[in-house]
């Protein structure tokens, strides 16, 4: 048995699911307000709706037969998942037209909810295991095509290696049109993009494939033509492992890679406010102030290539330039802030606690100690006034570093 919970699905076919599961809702929601002054059986909508799941089951019906009739290795648990969508459509088409015909008894809505429920479960399997048949069927194509190219590079002569050449470009355009098949069923950007650009590869190698095999039987001795043959035959072999990895969704540097662009970008903004938070007794302006200057910029630098991009809005464009030039003030503000604090604590000994306080105390526990001091009249607070101060104006920043964020990002 497939499981169908936690499926990481990733085809177009989770949208029918979705499609099914709205008509279902819809049907099961027609009644939901309790009765109406119409007379009982005249519920049209509820019929038409029933009538569509109806179907849309029996169109998944015959996609299924099909499908399991072309399976080798899944044909089986197709045939058997195909019985039970059956199974469960006919069990809800009696139940949602005995709820249609008389909409205001729940005991027949609660049938039919559990009927709906059981056929969107069977209908969710034959999905899985379809879009599962799918990328076997793909896997095992490319197996064909790599024991064809295996077969091209040890061709022995030039008449060898046009028969097996010829073999090899057979596959490959039984490779292709399932491969094109899986990209248009890919939801995932990124994933139909590394499919689209390894059958590119694939494609523009092969043609070079059959010219650098010939060139290095006829002039076996020369190490430039074992060379050009290997190159080749290494880039076919990539775009094919290229299909594979994006028909599975198991590309080996997708966890390197990460999310570039906003990815970086909102790291860059975590760290710069970490950096922020400095201690006031071992500030230096000399020391921080260009550091904190130069990240920051480099930041905003990222920020306007989004801004300058041709798919990004005006009002847009324009939020983040104002927040870019907003958080810079906020930059300066702080470090204003920090200077004016450590003077306060060079003077007054007793204040430096408090100035400590205002610079770095942003956890959650010292904020609620803050908001609980604020309560208390001006002037049983005393240095607190200080600490406060330092807290709006870190406050500040971290407001503008978070809508900058969120316009940028």
């Amino acid at each position: 048995m497939c499981p169908v919970s936690g499926m990481n699905r990733r085809s177009r076919e989770k949208d029918q699911v979705t499609q099914k599961d709205s008509m279902v809702t819809t049907l099961v929601n027609t009644s939901n307000k309790g009765p109406s002054g119409k007379k009982k059986g005249r519920s049209k909508k509820a019929h038409v709706l029933a009538a569509s799941v109806e179907q849309a089951t029996q169109n998944f019906l015959e996609k299924g037969e099909q499908i399991a009739k072309e399976s080798q290795d899944l044909k089986e648990e197709l045939v058997a998942a195909v019985e039970d969508v059956r199974k469960q459509g006919e069990t809800m088409r009696i139940a949602s037209s005995e709820f249609a015909d008389d909409p205001c008894s729940s005991v027949k809505r609660g049938t039919m909810v559990r009927a709906a429920r059981a056929l969107l479960s069977a209908v969710t399997r034959l999905l899985i295991l379809a879009d599962m048949a799918d990328v076997m069927r793909l896997l095992s194509h490319l197996k064909i095509v790599e024991e064809a190219l295996e077969a091209v590079k040890n061709a022995t002569n030039e008449q060898d290696l046009a028969n097996r050449f010829k073999e090899f470009g057979k596959e490959m355009v039984k490779l292709n049109y399932v491969a094109a098949r899986r990209q248009q069923e890919l939801k995932d950007p990124h994933c139909r993009d590394e499919m689209a650009a390894a059958r590119g590869a694939l494609k523009k190698n092969a043609t070079m494939l059959y010219t650098a095999s010939q060139a290095f039987l006829r002039h076996p001795d020369v190490a430039a033509t074992r060379a050009n043959r290997d190159y080749v035959f290494k880039q076919v072999q990539e775009a094919i492992a290229g299909i594979s990895n994006a028909a599975q969704a198991t590309s080996p540097t997708d966890e390197a890679k990460g999310h570039t662009g906003i990815g970086e970008l909102a790291a860059a903004l975590n760290e710069f406010d970490n950096k922020i938070i400095l201690d006031p007794m071992t500030f230096s302006e000399a020391r921080f102030r260009p550091s904190l200057e130069e990240r920051l910029e480099s930041i905003i630098s990222g920020a306007a290539l989004m801004a300058d991009s041709s798919c990004t809005r005006d009002d847009r464009r324009e939020r983040i330039v104002a927040e870019c030039n907003a958080v810079r003030q906020a930059l300066q503000d702080l470090l204003s802030e920090y200077m004016n604090n450590v003077s306060r604590a060079c003077a007054r000994g007793s204040g430096v606690p408090f100035c400590v306080a205002a610079c770095v105390g942003t956890g959650p526990g010292v904020r609620r100690e803050r908001d609980g001091r604020t309560k208390a009249p001006l002037w049983e607070r005393g240095h607190d006034v200080h600490a406060e101060r330092g807290f709006s104006v870190d406050d500040k920043i971290a407001g503008k570093l978070c809508v900058f964020a969120s316009w940028s990002c």
